[in-house]
């Protein structure tokens, strides 16, 4: 027995010189592929890369502080109306008007979709009125004045930017005329019974944080360090469709904890710059930048990128959510290797536009039997090779596409099914 546990050690010291030599002898070959992993860098996202990242359907829920219980999101079809539906709501000849607090790209679309379906459906859009600056008060100060004549109006249509500080005045302006609202809804409604609350609609912003959260995660190579630049109003739950963003960003980050998340907030997004040029003296390791609306924040943190000089994907890109010309011109005419943006969640603003009506139509027809949420899903995530593809699938017939992006050649197709029709 003595002489078995001698033999034993002794093979046991054997196998261990025998681990410790081959560690030693493969130390090189580690090392070089460290270097090589190092010397990789920036990975530019494939076409493959884009349709893998692509989910079909809508995800969005609805669900602020005050619900108890989530409102799911359905997608346009739930809202599409027969030839003997339109008539019913032509022979109505509604009455409307628009408040926003801004009027960027995204929002012109979505007004020209509203446009399109009140044409069609015999609706007057009779007034369209923007806060004099995009602060809370001053919107809020603007729908004191609107209260004031709602009942001139078949409904009121909004962007609330701040339902913290607006779902008071909200709510009394409900009081005297329906109200159709865009990504947000105000605090302490009752979304069941409350005859004047038409519903919410919105692009599906959990997909659109999905999408860009992994697409910078990829372009990372999936490890390292990425900044991530968002709107206090959507981490807070004041703002809705940018809460939703940020509930999708925060999926894709539990699924990669080998990459390491620096996150900011930005209050006011046209100072979106200066949360940017504080994490990068902070940070000046940060590869790639995933920062929220594209316009000004993204194009704040272009300027930022430049006066820094940091070369595109060498030194730094980013990943942000909305076409905007902003980043869409700088981005056609630099060209796939010289642009700072990396890739973007196109939203489809325009359908979104077009939803904003035909859910007020429903309503008109069916009261609080017809759906509150609709959401339209985004495009596939947008890069350089399909930049023009996409521009084309998001933004009104009519509409100016800008001449960097006509001409765009070699450009991927949508290479998913329409359902954006």
């Amino acid at each position: 027995m003595a002489k078995g546990k001698g033999i034993f050690k002794i093979i046991c010291v054997v196998l261990s010189v025998i681990l410790v030599l081959s560690f030693i002898a493969y130390l090189p070959l580690i090392k070089q592929v460290d270097a090589a992993s190092a010397k990789k860098g920036l990975r530019k996202l494939t076409q493959q890369d884009v349709l893998s990242i692509f989910k079909p359907g809508v995800y969005g829920i609805y669900k602020d502080k005050t619900m108890k219980v989530a409102v799911k999101a359905v997608g346009p079809e739930a809202v599409q109306l027969t030839e003997a539906e339109k008539q019913k709501i032509r022979k109505m000849r509604l009455k409307i008007a628009v408040e926003t607090n801004h009027m960027d790209d995204p929002f012109k679309w979505q007004l020209g979709g509203l446009k399109e379906v009140c044409k069609d459906l015999n609706i007057t859009l009779k007034d369209v009125w923007m806060a004099p600056n995009t602060t809370s008060a001053a919107q809020v100060a603007d729908y004191e004045r609107i209260e004031r004549i709602a009942q001139n109006y078949d409904a009121i249509f909004t962007l609330p930017m701040d339902v913290a500080a607006s779902s008071e005045i909200l709510k009394k302006i409900m009081k005297k005329t329906h109200m159709v609202f865009l990504c947000s809804a105000p605090f302490g409604v009752d979304w069941k019974n409350n005859h004047n609350f038409v519903g919410v609609v919105d692009a599906d912003g959990y997909l659109a944080g999905v999408y860009s959260a992994e697409a910078a995660i990829r372009i990372l190579n999936g490890t390292g360090k990425l900044g991530v630049v968002g709107f206090v109003g959507g981490r807070e739950g004041t703002f809705h469709t940018v809460y939703e963003r940020y509930r999708g960003w925060n999926d894709v980050f539990k699924k990669h904890p080998e990459v390491k998340i620096v996150q900011k907030w930005f209050d006011d997004p046209a100072k979106a710059g200066e949360v940017v040029s504080s994490m990068l003296a902070a940070n000046p390791d940060i590869k790639v930048l995933l920062i929220d609306w594209a316009n000004p924040p993204a194009n704040q943190a272009e300027t930022i990128f430049r006066q820094r000089g940091l070369k595109p994907w060498k030194d730094i890109v980013m990943v942000t959510i909305d076409l905007d010309n902003t980043v869409v011109v700088p981005m056609a005419k630099s060209g796939p290797n010289n642009n700072y943006t990396a890739a973007f969640v196109t939203q489809t603003w325009y359908n979104v536009g077009k939803l904003w009506g035909l859910i007020f139509a429903k309503h008109m027809l069916y009261g609080n039997k017809a759906p509150k949420y609709v959401v339209s899903p985004p495009l596939p995530i947008t890069v350089w090779n399909n930049l023009k593809t996409h521009y084309i699938k998001a933004v009104p017939a009519d509409y100016p596409i800008p001449p960097e992006v006509k001409r765009l050649t070699n450009q991927w197709p949508l290479g998913v099914k329409d359902q954006w029709k």
